[in-house]
């Protein structure tokens, strides 16, 4: 009988012994909600305890089969984020959920961010007692998606005395490795020198610009304000002013309120690859963001729009003009000629944009300023591009019979003929005149390639070739084309006349260049003498009456360009604006004062420049504008070389002018004007600035 006593002591014994570690250990075991059967939550205890903070780890495991997917604390554009109630729980202090780093998904047209196939949390549970009983009750409410989404809720409920809970391994090994996923939070310090947040109040946008170089195609998210919405546009790769390279995201910023309130405002951003993940806070402030998304494919199409541009701007359009009305004056060319001759062109173009782009790298390398249009800067090759187009003046006047003094000259004297080094070398002489011209993209695609790698760069230079190419590649493609225009005849040389005028024009715009170098009466006197003999030849081939007729058309559109601006022409443009030079002015400090400061980098060599002052700043109601006590002006003349300037302009990602800014107590950072200015950009953007 005591045999028996004892066998049945002994396995009560054995049976406690086996329930007290699932006492001890707990977990709810698998929930599932019937009415979605697709997602499984279980909430388990590692049987740790951290006496010090009486802090007991955790885990909430989120199974979720197929394409489910559920989201992470600010979902996105769209969805739920999933949170528990412990409201009627006992000897519960507080709960501190952490994230792991979720990915990023588009849902139904939505971009969101969340975990697919499984979520798992690290959860620090902090008791009252750690000697006392803690009834953990929780309502945990989850949102799951694939198509549709549905809304579910799971009781977890858990009894426990955290002095006396025995370790599971299990939850212990779920908790660390979910841990190991969890972003590293950053101090403020450290966020303030590796992350910038900029918040362009204009466009709406908000750029991150992460200056740890290190990471590997990063993933960047933002959230911190419950009311806004951050949308990711994109991560690229770019170049600052310092010459070093860092990951700059962009995003779309819309707020359930209405207008987005984010400067000075605190926000988390998590930065990850596949090695790392770390989360920083730090405060928005205001700049001005160039462009969303500026990716090589998005530069590339920049590029080419600009490059076709290019072909109708004042310094290259009397090339074309006078490409085409060769091919008319020649009826009897063959498709094969007027191809080969038109390809040679285009090469031309090409090559010389690659010349371009391996003179810009060589600058870069040597550290040198770099700029677009800069070698306008260097009397030399003015004075290069003075004798080109006075031979391509005279070249259509039929003065070939001139004794050039140089066989180079002979030989751009000649491009009109079927040599196709000649047509080689016009394609390239129109390159070289279009460099000072700023058209639309064409500033954008660029500034991104100066300051991108010599790759970027390379590519870049060459859709701006193609594009401005492409007029050249069409007649080459479909020679049949010249076969639609007029055929020759005494019109043809009204044609040749308009042309060389044209290429007269050019070549007195390059003169006047050469005052910032040169005495200007020393320039008076060539342009003269250049006058003269452009009009001895004209009269020579052409006839007394041509001279004449010529001066006679010039004045006539004159009179009407007069009739149609009667009020500009009796209103002459001021002169009385009290500009003051960049390299002089303390800008800051002028805002700090109160002051908005309108910024004008312009150069005399630069056509835009000269069709922005004369189309918007000089004319009312931004004259006006500008006239205003608050408001300073301030000019910098990238003229001839100047290294605070080109410094200024690469400290906002510039490379080339105009370059037009707004600053104000509303922003200090700046406002950036586009390249081709407006008069509602101009007076939007000192409204703006200024807080008005």
């Amino acid at each position: 009988m005591n045999i028996v006593k004892t066998i049945i002591f002994s396995t009560l014994m054995l049976m406690l012994a086996s329930i007290t570690p699932l006492a001890n250990a707990a977990s709810t075991g698998w929930l599932v909600n019937d009415n979605h059967p697709p997602v499984k939550v279980r909430f388990m205890l590692t049987g740790e305890l951290d006496e010090t903070t009486q802090t007991v780890p955790a885990i909430l495991d989120v199974q979720l089969d197929d394409d489910w997917k559920m989201y992470w604390r600010t979902p996105g554009e769209g969805g739920i984020a999933p949170k528990i109630d412990w409201s009627e729980s006992s000897n519960l202090d507080v709960v501190d959920w952490q994230w792991p780093t979720p990915q990023q998904y588009t849902i139904m047209g939505y971009k969101t961010q969340g975990y697919q196939h499984e979520g798992v949390f690290p959860i620090h549970l902090k008791v009252d007692d750690i000697n006392q009983n803690t009834a953990l009750k929780g309502k945990f409410t989850l949102s799951s998606c694939t198509t549709v989404c549905v809304l579910t809720d799971y009781e977890l409920e858990l009894d426990f005395v955290a002095d006396e809970l025995t370790a599971d391994t299990e939850a212990m090994f779920a908790f660390n490795k979910s841990v190991s996923t969890v972003p590293q939070q950053v101090d403020s310090k450290t966020s303030a020198e590796n992350i910038n947040i900029g918040w362009d109040s204009i466009k709406e946008l908000l750029q991150v610009t992460v200056l740890d170089s290190q990471w590997r195609r990063p993933q960047v998210i933002v959230d911190g304000d419950k009311e806004t919405n951050f949308n990711p546009i994109g991560v690229t790769r770019q170049s600052q002013p310092d010459g070093s390279d860092a990951w700059v995201a962009q995003f779309e910023v819309s707020n359930w309120s209405g207008d987005p309130k984010l400067l000075e405002k605190q926000l988390n951003v998590t930065v990850s690859d596949n090695q790392r993940a770390y989360e920083y806070k730090t405060g928005v402030q205001p700049t001005s963001i160039e462009a969303a998304g500026s990716s090589l494919l998005t530069m590339m199409l920049f590029a080419l729009i600009g490059g076709l541009i290019l072909n109708v701007m004042p310094c290259v359009l009397p090339v074309l003009g006078m490409k085409l009305s060769s091919v008319i004056a020649a009826p009897d060319l063959q498709k094969n000629q007027i191809r080969s001759q038109f390809i040679a062109s285009a090469l031309g173009i090409i090559v010389s944009f690659w010349l371009l782009a391996a003179f810009v790298i060589t600058l870069k390398f040597t550290g040198q300023a770099i700029g677009w249009g800069v070698q306008f800067q260097n009397p030399w090759f003015i004075g290069f591009m003075v004798v080109v187009t006075s031979v391509f003046a005279v070249n259509m006047l039929g003065a070939f019979e001139i004794n050039l003094p140089s066989s180079l000259q002979t030989k751009l004297a000649t491009t009109g003929g079927n040599d196709h080094r000649g047509h080689f070398l016009q394609g390239m002489f129109a390159t070289l005149l279009a460099t000072p011209c700023s058209a639309p993209f064409l500033g954008t695609a660029v500034a991104f390639a100066l300051g991108a790698d010599v790759l970027s760069l390379v590519v870049i230079f060459t859709a701006l070739a193609i594009g401005m190419a492409l007029p050249w590649i069409l007649v080459a493609m479909f020679p049949q084309i010249a076969r639609y225009f007029p055929k020759p005849g005494r019109w043809m040389n009204i044609v040749k006349v308009f042309f060389s005028v044209m290429l007269l024009i050019t070549s007195l715009w390059l003169i006047s260049l050469l005052s910032s170098f040169i005495s200007v009466v020393v320039l008076w006197v060539v342009a003269a003498l250049f006058v003269i003999i452009f009009f001895g030849l004209m009269a020579k081939h052409y006839g007394l009456p041509a001279v004449i007729a010529s001066f006679s058309m010039v004045l006539m559109i004159a009179a009407i360009g007069a009739f149609a601006t009667s009020d500009d022409w009796s209103n002459p443009l001021p002169t009385d604006l009290a500009w003051t030079p960049l390299e002089q002015t303390d800008i800051a400090s002028s805002v700090a004062q109160g002051k908005t400061v309108f910024v004008d980098v312009t150069a005399d060599w630069c056509i835009t420049c000269k069709a922005n002052k004369v189309g918007v700043i000089l004319q009312d109601p931004v004259y006006s504008a500008l006239k205003q006590d608050s408001i300073t002006l301030v000019e910098g003349d990238w003229t001839t070389a100047s290294q605070p300037i080109t410094d200024y302009l690469q400290s906002h990602g510039r490379f080339g002018v105009p370059f037009n800014v707004v600053y104000g107590p509303n922003a200090p950072e700046g406002i950036k004007l586009p390249v081709i200015l407006t008069t509602e950009q101009v007076l939007a953007a000192i409204e703006r600035a200024s807080g008005n």
